[in-house]
């Protein structure tokens, strides 16, 4: 058994983490804000440290006497690039240094980054993970940043972990949400755009997360998580629809009303001083190809990524039955 500390560990993503980390009978000590939302870790078996990761006392206190660390935290949306370095970039480098302070011994932290650290593929063509990094948002930016951050401050010292996930979709999710619900509704949205993307299962990324804490083969590595399987947007909708046993009318949906939507949000945003959930960074990102080679996660992770077809239809059933609808 291990002692893992879990950072962002009430989100989408990191709650499932927390909850494998559990099922996998390690001790989970969560950092959590005072006003953080509890809802999908309340009731587990878990200890609770309350305080803010900008402040380096309180990063020292719950950083000592853990011997691994997955860092999941971070800010999705923001209103200006400074906001995403202030959060991805200079926590995770502050991270780091209270690590070699006051923890050198440490076995390992686990990283969660994402692909729009990586960039878009320029084609159809599947990425690589020895390509050049070309993010097209200041997200993708930042966490690219932070990547950097971890190899300069750790390489040689401590050893790490980055994991890159696609699109992640799986219970609990509010981006995909949309597509879910769209098809409850019968319509199913048809794009104009061809480009393709791959996505990935959360409890995917838990189960590889948990599988990093004692795999020598993903010392000091970097693997992009996702079903091998490449899909456009359209595929999405037939696939959800197919996985819900629902019959759906397609609604075309063109390139332009995506700018649209995106350029619209981001305005209200302004007035409400609120992120947008959707930008036009944002839709940049939805208009390109987003595939890259999955080998070395299926070669090195004791993971097994789960279709999309099976995926959505567990996902489907969850917000059915959690009266998402």
């Amino acid at each position: 058994m291990l002692k893992v500390l879990v950072t962002g560990a009430n989100g989408f993503v990191g709650s499932h983490i927390v909850e494998a980390l559990l099922e996998a009978k390690h001790y989970v000590i969560c950092s959590l804000r005072e006003t953080a939302n509890l809802k999908w870790i309340r009731g587990l078996s878990l200890d609770c440290k309350y305080g803010n990761l900008s402040d380096n006392n309180f990063l020292e206190k719950i950083v000592k006497d853990v011997d691994v660390i997955v860092h999941c935290a971070a800010v999705l949306r923001a209103m200006t690039k400074d906001e995403y370095f202030k959060t991805n970039v200079e926590i995770t480098k502050n991270l780091c240094e209270t690590i070699l302070r006051v923890n050198p011994r440490l076995k390992k932290i686990v990283f969660i980054s994402s692909q729009a650290a990586m960039g878009p593929s320029m084609s159809d063509g599947f990425r690589k993970l020895t390509d050049k990094e070309n993010p097209i948002s200041d997200y993708g930016l930042s966490k690219l940043a932070a990547e950097r951050e971890i190899k300069k401050k750790l390489y040689g010292k401590v050893l790490y972990t980055i994991l890159r996930p696609a699109a992640v979709y799986g219970p609990r999710d509010k981006d995909m949400f949309i597509f879910f619900k769209l098809v409850h509704k019968h319509l199913r949205p048809v794009t104009l755009m061809r480009k393709l993307l791959q996505l990935v299962y959360v409890k995917d990324v838990a189960n590889s997360v948990v599988d990093c804490l004692k795999n020598e083969k993903t010392n000091n590595n970097c693997y992009y998580l996702a079903d091998t399987v490449a899909y456009t947007w359209s595929d999405v909708g037939k696939i959800i629809s197919f996985s819900a046993n629902l019959k759906t009318v397609p609604v075309l949906i063109p390139d332009f009303i995506f700018k649209f939507v995106g350029i619209t949000m981001e305005i209200l945003s302004y007035f409400t001083r609120r992120p947008a959930l959707l930008n036009r960074q944002k839709i940049n990102e939805m208009l390109e190809y987003w595939i890259a080679d999955t080998e070395p996660s299926t070669r090195d992770l004791n993971v097994s990524f789960t279709s999309f077809k099976a995926g959505s239809k567990i996902t489907y059933n969850w917000y059915l039955n959690n009266r998402f609808f």
